[in-house]
């Protein structure tokens, strides 16, 4: 891998802002597929990938979350749910798939967000929406939400090691950092 593949990365940035373009539908289905090739512990593959497009049922999550306004002006929101009696590790594999569509959001120009904060009342109360609203099974859990669209703002790509924390990385034992 060269310094230039890693540039991906660097770009991923959490947009907020959006357009009123659409997101095609070729777009979608390359955000889902690359979702569906995301680690999953013993390939048990627990994720369903519920696509929201209806401004109802955004609007219903925009105000569950309540300081989550960009839920409701993204174009998409895409649901990652679980069903748990699959795998243990259900959590895990939402989140490499998360990351997965946030990477291919970027790669394609698109911006996305990822909203929630399992355990929260505000929380609760979206994953209320996503079962009343949008069919969600009670036995599916809501792993988290991720808005995507075309950016309506710039961010610039984070520099290398701009992130990187030498107190934060520890080598054999937690005492010894390399500064």
């Amino acid at each position: 891998m060269t310094k230039q593949d890693l540039s991906l990365f660097r770009a991923r940035r959490t947009i907020r802002k959006f357009t009123t373009e659409d997101v095609s539908d070729e777009a979608l289905n390359s955000l889902l597929d690359v979702a569906s090739i995301a680690p999953s512990r013993l390939d048990r593959r627990p994720l369903h990938m519920v696509v929201i497009r209806d401004q109802g049922v955004k609007t219903k999550l925009a105000d569950a979350l309540r300081m989550r306004p960009y839920i409701e002006g993204a174009p998409i929101v895409i649901a990652v749910c679980a069903d748990s009696s699959i795998s243990p590790t259900w959590e895990m594999d939402g989140s490499a798939a998360i990351e997965n569509l946030l990477l291919t959001a970027t790669a394609l120009g698109l911006g996305a967000a990822w909203v929630g904060s399992k355990g929260s009342q505000l929380w609760e109360q979206a994953v209320q929406v996503m079962h009343d609203c949008a069919g969600v099974p009670a036995s599916i859990s809501v792993v988290s939400l991720v808005c995507v669209g075309h950016p309506a703002e710039e961010k610039r790509a984070y520099a290398p090691g701009e992130k990187l924390d030498a107190m934060r990385i520890h080598y054999d034992h937690w005492d010894n950092l390399k500064l």
